[in-house]
């Protein structure tokens, strides 16, 4: 009996309504109102949280200097992971393809900048993933309205 309701409730969700009458028109699709967002969830090795912070400071000091704003840094009180961190991402879901992201190269040669050569920043770099234990990476988003 539960495999025959099962079905019947399977059968009735494949049932296609009809399309409105807009859609008859051809235009585009209307792009949702959203922000999108990289977000980081992040375990810090044993004692390594402040030296981490320090580093995210930091890369703070690049979207100053670049006139970036928008990214958060939230410290963990309760739960798995030590930091949440959302870096907005300011051209959209649609960066995620590009071969090459132009702004965050931008980014990357203001940190070079700063630290005084891409060595200095491959070093940092290496040291910050150093600090991390384990961490997950994901893409979510805000909505506009």
């Amino acid at each position: 009996m539960k495999k025959l309701v099962l079905t019947a409730v399977a059968a009735a969700m494949c049932v296609t309504a009809p399309m409105p009458a807009a859609a008859d028109n051809h235009a585009a699709p209307e792009l949702a109102e959203v922000d999108w967002y990289r977000v980081m969830m992040i375990k810090w090795k044993p004692g390594k949280a402040g030296r981490a912070h320090e580093m995210i400071d930091q890369f703070r000091k690049v979207d100053e200097a670049l006139g970036l704003s928008g990214g958060v840094d939230i410290h963990m009180n309760t739960g798995e992971w030590d930091s949440i961190v959302a870096l907005p991402m300011r051209q959209g879901i649609a960066a995620m393809g590009w071969k090459e992201n132009p702004e965050g190269k931008k980014w990357d040669d203001e940190l070079a900048r700063q630290l005084g050569g891409k060595e200095k920043v491959e070093e940092m770099w290496k040291e910050f993933d150093s600090l991390i234990a384990r961490q997950q990476r994901h893409i979510g988003h805000i909505d506009r309205d």
